[in-house]
């Protein structure tokens, strides 16, 4: 029992500050709005940063992006809260926090194709999550 609480006690101060950490350089949300149809080349790659892989075909580029669209920043405030739970629990809250921290804290994965006219304008956009599932838009119609 004794060796149980000692590998505890370790593996909590070995934890200690993990989802803090996780928790402050979470990544931002993205203005997923701007990448639209009608929108200039030039937007889209400000807002989803450079495009993983682009090609042209029959004078239309064609670009493919991998982003994550993280969290708002109101939501760094569970920052407080592991650090209450940490010195409450002697940095045994890790164990719940850190985990936690991984699965839910750190943003959406997405993918975005796009496809330009040689203007450099948008004709095509396809916006979906990691998995090819359909991004879910947060706009109100």
């Amino acid at each position: 029992m004794k060796r149980v609480l000692y590998l505890l006690l370790v593996l909590a101060f070995a934890l200690q500050g993990c989802s803090i950490y996780k928790a402050a350089t979470a990544p931002a949300p993205i203005a997923l709005e701007n990448v639209k149809n009608g929108s200039s080349r030039m937007t889209i790659v400000g807002t989803l940063g450079v495009p993983k892989l682009s090609e042209i075909k029959e004078n239309t580029k064609t670009d493919l992006y991998e982003f994550v669209n993280g969290s708002p920043e109101g939501t760094k405030a569970r920052i407080v809260v592991y650090i209450a739970g940490d010195l409450f629990t002697i940095g045994l809250a890790e164990l719940v926090f850190w985990p936690m921290e991984l699965g839910l804290g750190q943003g959406t994965p997405g993918r975005a194709v796009v496809s330009y006219g040689m203007d450099d304008i948008a004709k095509s956009v396809l916006l979906t999550k990691a998995d090819g599932s359909p991004w879910e838009s947060t706009q109100t119609p």
